[in-house]
């Protein structure tokens, strides 16, 4: 097989490039569906077309570039948008790595049998429309219904958005055909602390967790703080703070399952008034879906006894319930062989972060994801990434490229060295 090493020099500097759109210090604030993220997907688009790559933009904001023939191709790639003051690495790293895995295959003088298309989704984080996942879901059919409607604070919809960006509004019209994509691959940083703390640079993952989204509402009364006695108030955040507290123990209780309240707000927010609304956000997580489902349902009985007891009304709004998605079984081997190929015993992870790569996995694409290292924690300045370790990543992937090119997804031939042991 040919020696395929990608540039870690060049990787370096297309990262930097990107984090200096949007990006003040080693933090970065580039929202889906601005100009920021626009900028960035035009810059990649230019780094594909030097590699003779066919660029186009679709009608969600996605930007592709496809290198090789017709036919169904593989599709490899990560989002470029951040969340409000995030890393320089969260998404765009694994974009600058597929790049990569195609600089060093021409280098390297491989042709594949399949075409590759390189994809830079739009609006991953999902903070300025709520929608997360955005660009992936317009891509594989799974946009909730009257997505293009959907306002920002400043009640800019999502068709105001897409016009401001030259395209004409409808992100439904960015679905992929039928049959269009042989497969998915997602290079993205870990996000989170075991691939560090085990010094390993690479690992394949297994799954992704199914995640719920939810909205709750709880009603008191609203009333004078000083004159209202103790045992005659109906307090909306006194209550909730005991269901917020709630979310930890339960999802303490099961494991490997995760609970976050990370949005809070009082009505009408006033010091000496007793707090007549309270709302707060969900995030429940759990790598099987029956954990997902009992965490939920030992919180909700929670909800429902504590506003029995302090003569509340909550009201819960699911906003979104994704099933964990588990990667394809042939693509969980190629990308440990590819490891294998490079020197790295890859471990296979369960991720604890939503991916867009859940999307083609449940539309029915066979899907693959490969974890960088990273370290600083995620979502916040301190996130890092080497660049290194992203040029194994990079020359790990032309491996699995050049492989399930060769095999044409024969899913009866050996599969050589697997990813190692899963690691919790």
């Amino acid at each position: 097989m040919a020696v395929m090493r990608a540039s870690v020099d060049r990787i370096a500097r297309r990262a930097a490039q990107l984090a200096g759109i949007g990006g003040s210090g080693t933090s970065v604030s580039r929202l889906g569906l601005t100009r920021d993220e626009r900028r960035a997907h035009e810059l990649v688009g230019s780094w594909l077309e030097r590699l003779g790559a066919a660029v186009r933009h679709d009608e969600a904001g996605n930007v592709f570039g496809r290198i090789g023939g017709t036919g169904p191709a593989v599709l490899v790639g990560s989002h470029l948008d951040s969340v409000p003051t995030g890393g320089r690495y969260d998404g765009a790293l694994g974009v600058v790595v597929a790049v990569e895995a195609i600089e060093a295959l021409r280098s390297a003088k491989v042709r594949l049998r399949t075409p590759v298309e390189i994809v830079g989704w739009a609006d991953e984080e999902g903070v300025r429309f709520g929608i997360g996942l955005y660009g992936s879901l317009a891509a594989f059919g799974r946009l909730p219904k009257g997505a293009a409607a959907r306002a920002d604070t400043d009640r800019v919809t999502i068709r105001d958005a897409l016009r401001a960006l030259g395209l004409r509004g409808d992100p439904t019209k960015a679905r992929i055909p039928k049959g269009a994509v042989r497969a998915y691959i997602e290079p993205h940083i870990e996000q989170g602390p075991r691939l560090a703390d085990r010094g390993i640079p690479l690992a394949v993952v297994s799954s992704i967790v199914g995640i719920l989204h939810a909205r709750v509402t709880v009603r008191g009364r609203q009333d004078h703080a000083g004159t209202t006695p103790m045992d005659q108030r109906a307090d909306a955040l006194a209550g909730a703070s005991e269901m917020i507290s709630a979310v930890e123990s339960a999802a303490r209780k099961r494991g490997a399952a995760v609970g976050t309240v990370g949005e809070v707000a009082v009505r009408p927010g006033a010091k000496n008034v007793i707090p007549g609304e309270c709302v707060f956000s969900l995030d429940i997580r759990a790598p099987k879906d029956r954990t997902l489902d009992a965490v939920a349902r030992d919180v909700e009985r929670t909800i429902r006894a504590v506003s029995r007891r302090r003569g509340l009304r909550a009201s819960i709004d699911v906003l979104n319930r994704v099933p964990v998605a588990p990667m394809d079984r042939t693509l969980r081997h190629a990308l440990g062989r590819a490891c294998h190929a490079i020197g790295v015993r890859a471990p296979e992870l369960v991720s604890g972060a939503g991916h867009d790569a859940e999307n083609p996995a449940l539309a029915g694409i066979p899907t693959g994801m490969l974890f960088i290292r990273s370290t600083g924690g995620s979502h916040s300045q301190r996130e890092s990434a080497s660049a290194r370790d992203a040029a194994l990543a990079a020359s790990a992937l032309a491996h699995a490229l050049t492989d399930l090119s060769a095999s044409y997804w024969d899913r009866s031939r050996p599969s050589g060295p697997r990813p190692g042991r899963q690691l919790t």
